[in-house]
């Protein structure tokens, strides 16, 4: 144990002093986050430039109904036909033109053109100017009491009251929910990130040691075992660093931004043990597979099976939102390949109503998993060690899995 404390130490000392440890850790996020708000707000701008653009500009009406009587909020020029219309379009004297067909009252179609391309922006909604469908519900409603008509043009303000596991109102609102999910995706993003990048430190290690016959050496002076679990604390600790330093940055982004999540004691400790579970999960599964390789190359392809593996519910990410307890994300917390980052949408997304069985199960599942994993990656770690020139076969690692430990 002694011999495997120093390893630990070693490798901790060795991986918190290289630059792009430190790049990733402190400086990586900090230009990430400047360059990703820097780049929103430019693209926001120009898109609210855009359509500010198009909706201030005269509106071209050709009303081919006979309805449209009373004077608009906004600034109108009537054609008679399509043709002026389109030659005052591309003059950019007007910014769209609509045309109110004869049969406006039986189907409510009304012809929106514009001079530009369509964008995700104005699929759902034509870029019209503010107030032009409630002036077109003023028209069909000319000869109505003023109050009847305010209230055809906001027909409906819902006050919704949600109900909790329990029967009871619940103080979840619209906004409550944006927030849980914003703090469920960061909790989930973070896993994700700080597991895996611990774990390739891992698998560069081991396979740059291989690659320079450095492991020959190495081994003289400890086991096999010994070397691999100083590998797994020592490069766990620095990822265990790396997280705090950015959870850190991350709530000081937050703060800065005022931008209000769901930040509780709990969430943070949940965060933690399925920081350490995972990374000891994928990190001896990267450990293990990545020995099998002859060079850095090689190890990293035989490895990235698990990072799919990791990133698979990413891909039911809607599910997850839309039914945190439903069966699909329950399953998904129960394998131990997904429960980590499963597990934490959920509990960060719903916490009241994520049931703490789930939670103690999904645990006690990825502890066991990741011990068979502790042994089974400690055989194929020290089949693999001294294995030079050659990647070994499907039946081969089959055999070593199988191996009685020596």
């Amino acid at each position: 144990m002694r011999k495997a404390w120093i390893v630990a130490r070693h490798e901790f000392l060795v991986t918190v002093k290289r630059v792009w440890f430190v790049i990733a850790t402190f400086v990586l996020p900090l230009i990430t986050t400047g360059i990703g708000l820097g780049m929103w707000w430019v693209g926001h701008r120009t898109v609210e430039a855009s359509i500010q653009t198009t909706r201030q500009k005269p509106l071209g009406v050709i009303d081919e109904w006979g309805g449209l009587k009373n004077d608009p909020p906004f600034e109108v020029r009537t054609f008679t036909g399509t043709k002026p219309a389109i030659e005052a379009l591309q003059r950019k004297e007007i910014g769209a033109y609509v045309i109110v067909p004869p049969n406006y009252l039986e189907t409510g179609t009304v012809r929106a053109v514009f001079m530009r391309l369509p964008s995700i922006f104005t699929a759902q909604r034509p870029l019209l100017p503010e107030g032009f469908d409630k002036w077109l519900v003023g028209n069909v409603l000319s000869d109505v009491d003023e109050r009847r008509v305010a209230r055809a043009k906001a027909p409906l303000n819902v006050d919704t009251t949600y109900l909790d596991v329990e029967g009871l109102p619940s103080a979840e609102t619209d906004k409550t929910v944006v927030k849980r999910f914003g703090t469920a995706m960061a909790f989930f993003v973070l896993l994700f990130m700080t597991i895996f990048t611990s774990s390739h430190y891992l698998l560069q290690g081991i396979a740059e040691e291989k690659e320079n016959r450095v492991m020959e050496i190495v081994l003289a002076s400890v086991t096999p075992g010994q070397l691999m679990l100083g590998k797994l604390l020592g490069l766990g600790a620095a990822g265990l660093l790396q997280m705090a330093v950015w959870v850190m940055l991350g709530i000081a982004t937050v703060l800065a931004l005022t931008v209000q999540l769901f930040l509780t004691p709990a969430t943070f400790l949940l965060c933690l043990a399925y920081f350490l579970l995972g990374y000891v999960l994928y990190g001896s599964l990267m450990l293990g597979f990545g020995a099998l390789g002859t060079n850095l190359r090689e190890s990293q392809q035989l490895a990235s099976v698990w990072t799919f593996v990791a990133m698979s519910p990413w891909f039911i990410q809607l599910a997850l939102t839309e039914a945190p307890q439903g069966t699909l994300a329950r399953v998904f917390s129960f394998v131990p390949f997904t429960a980590p980052q499963t597990m934490m949408f959920r509990y960060a997304i719903d916490p009241k109503g994520t049931p703490w069985l789930d939670i103690v199960i999904s645990i006690v599942v990825l502890g066991v998993s990741t011990v068979v994993a502790l042994k089974l990656s400690a055989r194929l770690f020290r089949a693999g060690l001294l294995l030079y020139g050659k990647r070994p076969g499907v039946r081969e690692i089959w055999r070593w899995l199988l191996a009685a430990r020596s």
